[in-house]
């Protein structure tokens, strides 16, 4: 920092007056000289006047240039104490900024704001106290020299305030303006780097938190707008034939339509463009485009904004490809139950139906000749059936929808659990957490899990009791345990699909497609248990 810019023109009005001095006073004394020459010269001669001579030019000429001289030297003194001041401070403020800036290694802005009212102890001596946005933090002594003065300086930029109590009282308004500027800097620094994570943070949960690719969109596009300070926007997706749709509008209702993107919007497929002065289209990519985001604002804010909205539209693009992902999982799960509810009713209903039918024509024909034996016959009919509405009804049950947003998962848990025992007749235990913290989304795999395991007990198990378990594993997660008391498996031995096998299979997909673990424990004879853990 140089002395210009701390004390414009300081110097330079110093050589000015110096200058001044030395143009003026050598004319001005030699005109006094000449004029009073020439009027002694005038004067009748007088012994006085020798004496008048002596005195005037040994005292008054040797005064005029000691007051010279002692004018330049104070305003000498004067510019080199000020020098020592800005130096001192300029030393005093690298130091303090070398501080601050280990402050701003914290992501956190309380963190940031501690950091820096201790750099200010630390490096200046003083007590110190500062406000900013809902947070404060002071040093431990602040409260208790009140009776010091206190210096109140307000930070502009970040919108906070300081209040030092510097040692002895000192102060220093030059001093105390460029300590303001430097802590204002550095902490709208802060505030920005702080908004930068809350925003990916942000993000991230929204991600995780919403399965419907048409309301995610809308989620983060509303999020960056408010972060990039944009008046509108909208998010476009390519379909197979390269024509973009727009999935999610924020203020722009102009750009409601789908086209085929051609000059400036073919490049925005590619890198960052103003297809317009102030509309900028950042492309979504994911090793082959998926789309373009778009944003209406400032051009000037927007460029100095792109690094960190290039990030944001890598985040939206992964979010539409993971949520394309999900998508096609959905179908494929929805694919994969109508096909096991095909060989289901293939392998059970139809074989039952055609076996009570060739049953009842037994019994038709031993109607006459033996009707004990049609009796017998036509009672098996009778058994069969029953267990096949059994069956039918415990399908249906499986089949019904359950409102987890309505319930919860925990509530949802219990009553699935509860009716279906009482449907299939079995003894049921629960023991579940009230704290269980998952997205949507894992709540809908977990419980899914829940339906499987528990078809599969009632299928194959022949258990005369089940136990559901719900564990809260913090930030970790959840897990879901399922044991049963039936006959066991032998888990060595490869399942088939109509003993469960394609459940189990599909239950692991599920799970380990969010990120969590799956694993059956079997003994033959002894029961089994399903094990699913989510993370959060």
């Amino acid at each position: 920092m140089t002395r210009s810019r701390t004390r414009p023109g300081a110097y330079g009005e110093l050589y000015a007056r110096i200058r001044w001095a030395r143009k003026v006073l050598p004319p001005l004394v030699g005109g006094i000289v000449v004029a009073l020459e020439w009027w002694l010269h005038l004067l009748p001669p007088d012994p006085w006047l020798f004496y008048l001579q002596i005195v005037f030019y040994g005292v008054v000429g040797p005064l005029v240039i000691w007051l010279t001289l002692d004018w330049v030297s104070e305003e000498v003194r004067e510019r080199a104490e000020a020098e020592a001041k800005l130096l001192e401070a300029n030393q005093r403020l690298r130091a303090l900024r070398e501080v601050l800036s280990r402050s701003l290694a914290t992501e956190n802005l309380e963190e940031v704001i501690r950091g820096v009212v201790n750099a200010l102890a630390d490096v200046l001596e003083a007590d110190a106290s500062l406000e900013l946005e809902g947070y404060h933090w002071s040093t431990p002594s602040f409260y208790t020299r009140r009776g010091l003065p206190v210096q109140r300086l307000e930070l502009v930029r970040s919108g906070g305030r300081l209040e030092l109590i510097l040692p002895d009282g000192e102060s220093d308004a030059e001093f105390l303006d460029l300590l303001a500027a430097e802590v204002d800097s550095l902490l709208e620094a802060a505030k920005a780097r702080t908004r930068d994570f809350l925003t990916l943070f942000e993000v991230d949960e929204a991600m995780g938190a919403e399965a419907n690719l048409e309301k995610l969109l809308a989620g983060l596009l509303s999020k960056i707008i408010d972060w990039a300070g944009a008046k509108g926007g909208v998010v476009y997706l390519l379909d197979a034939d390269g024509i973009l749709h727009p999935w999610a509008e924020v203020h722009l209702p102009e750009a409601r339509h789908s086209f085929a993107p051609s000059g400036r919007w073919e490049e925005a497929k590619r890198a960052p463009t103003f297809v317009e002065p102030n509309l900028l289209a950042i492309p979504l990519y994911d090793k082959d485009p998926v789309g373009v985001l778009v944003l209406r604002g400032n051009a000037r804010h927007l460029k100095e904004e792109m690094p960190f909205l290039r990030l944001l539209a890598r985040q939206v693009a992964l979010a539409v490809r993971n949520a394309q992902a999900y998508l096609r999982a959905e179908e494929l799960a929805i694919n994969e139950e109508r096909n096991r509810i095909a060989r289901e009713i293939h392998d059970g209903i139809a074989q039952a139906l055609a076996f009570m039918a060739l049953k009842l024509d037994l019994a038709t024909r031993l109607l006459d000749r033996d009707p004990g034996r049609a009796k017998q016959e036509i009672g098996q009919v009778k058994e069969t059936l029953r267990g096949q509405i059994r069956e039918v009804r415990r399908s249906i049950f499986a089949l019904r929808p359950i409102d987890l947003e309505r319930y919860g998962l925990v509530q949802s848990i219990e009553r699935y659990a509860r009716a279906f025992a009482e449907q299939v007749g079995l003894g049921i235990g629960l023991e579940l957490a009230d704290d269980v913290k998952l997205t949507p989304a894992s709540e809908v795999v977990l419980f899914r899990v829940l339906q499987e395991a528990l078809n599969n007990v009632a299928k194959h198990a022949r258990a005369g009791g089940v136990r559901v378990r719900l564990k809260a594993l913090g930030e970790k997660g959840a897990r879901l345990e399922i044991c049963d008391d039936g006959v066991g498996f032998d888990p060595d031995q490869p399942l088939s699909a109509g003993l469960g096998g394609f459940g189990m299979a599909q239950m692991r997909e599920r799970v380990e497609a969010r990120g969590g673990r799956f694993e059956v424990r079997s003994t033959p004879g002894e029961g089994t248990c399903v094990d699913a853990e989510l993370p959060y």
